[in-house]
């Protein structure tokens, strides 16, 4: 999704201008009523309902959050972004299944995406497929990630390798 790709992008991207700032100050109380109000003047604003579920996931409310990136989706098939984010909540509200489908969906999109490798390894481990964790969990190192998601991908393959340190009382 590239604004110069179309005219429209850019008034729909201008639309939702105010609010990503407001995203961007961690302000998603007062960005969200702007973005709800930009998909009542323009409901096809694709880049509107994707933040939208941004803001609404950034509070918690996952479901809510899950129908905004649905509709970006529905709307822009091939809104990667939209898919993978679909993933995590429905990983939030663990519907699994259901995750592991938008991961697999993302990489149809962006064989080797780090994210829906990263979602794919962490949705396997919580629905009891460790060898499938494993795998993805080891084609997201490969991507090169930044120091945080090594170390977090790191500690998830020791967990699912067996090879996990007891945690240290407090």
């Amino acid at each position: 999704m590239n604004e110069a790709d179309d005219p429209q992008d850019a008034a729909r991207w201008e639309a939702i201008d105010e609010a990503l700032e407001l995203l961007r100050e961690e302000s998603p109380d007062e960005a969200i009523p702007m973005l709800r109000a930009a998909l009542e003047r323009d409901p096809g604003n694709v880049y509107a309902h994707f933040y939208l579920g941004t803001a609404l996931a950034s509070q918690g409310k996952h479901g809510p959050a899950l129908a905004a990136f649905t509709e970006a989706e529905r709307r822009a098939p091939t809104y990667l972004g939209a898919v993978v984010a679909r993933g995590w909540c429905l990983y939030e509200l663990e519907r699994f299944v259901e995750a592991i489908r938008a991961g697999e969906r993302a990489l149809e999109l962006r064989d080797e995406d780090p994210d829906a490798l990263y979602l794919l390894g962490v949705c396997y481990a919580e629905h009891g497929d460790r060898r499938a964790a494993i795998a993805h969990l080891e084609r997201f190192l490969k991507t090169n990630p930044s120091v945080e998601a090594r170390h977090d991908a790191d500690a998830l393959l020791q967990t699912l390798r067996g090879r996990a340190r007891p945690l240290e009382p407090v």
